[in-house]
């Protein structure tokens, strides 16, 4: 009797259980409401070059699949080269899909909550325009298409590219070599989300 007690109570407690996670479910992503009007531009061109971030047709064509109903499946990017993950990755962060981000994230020795992340980019949006956001990758991520892979081995890796440093601000920029890096799990090369970028 003892027994069959204890077997109720724990079904009762792995119900309420399910019906909490239920309630309150990990967050996704919602549709992005994009600002208007006007918007002084932070990041100002570089003088004498017209810097752009860019991304292929096939990035492009793997950006819509990956985005497609804010689904996030990284299944899709299995065998997808480093460099077509990283302009995907990137142009999540520019059009706000925060959960796009995240889902192709590798995390090593400090893990970030998905609820976490979802609140660090709500402050980020409250107080900065989206827009900054592609004004920022076109001066810093212009020359990522131009990187060279190199296998680190283990299943890690990075691009290695040619972009500048804000000395002041970003009222001045310094030529640097920087660094983009990956780890590779189940076929699927992942951003290093504790070692993401770092400069010569």
């Amino acid at each position: 009797m003892k027994r069959f007690l204890f077997l109720i109570g724990f079904l009762v407690m792995l119900l309420s259980a399910c019906a909490g996670s239920a309630k309150n479910p990990p967050p996704h992503q919602e549709p992005v409401p994009w600002p208007t009007g006007p918007w002084d531009n932070p990041f100002p061109q570089i003088k004498g070059q017209e810097t752009k971030f860019t991304l292929t047709d096939t990035q492009q064509a793997l950006f819509d699949a990956y985005s497609k109903d804010f689904n996030f499946d990284i299944s899709l990017l299995k065998g997808v080269s480093p460099m077509d993950v990283a302009h995907v990755f990137i142009e999540c962060g520019i059009e706000g899909y925060w959960e796009g981000e995240y889902n192709l994230f590798y995390f090593d020795t400090k893990t970030v909550a998905k609820e976490e992340y979802k609140s660090e980019y709500e402050q980020d949006i409250a107080t900065r325009d989206l827009r900054s956001r592609r004004a920022y990758a076109d001066i810093l991520l212009p020359f990522l298409k131009d990187g060279t892979f190199i296998d680190d081995g283990n299943g890690s890796g990075h691009i290695e590219f040619n972009s500048y440093e804000n000395t002041a601000d970003y009222e001045g920029l310094a030529a640097v070599k920087s660094k983009m890096h990956f780890k590779q799990v189940n076929g699927i090369w992942m951003i290093d989300q504790n070692n993401m970028f770092d400069t010569e």
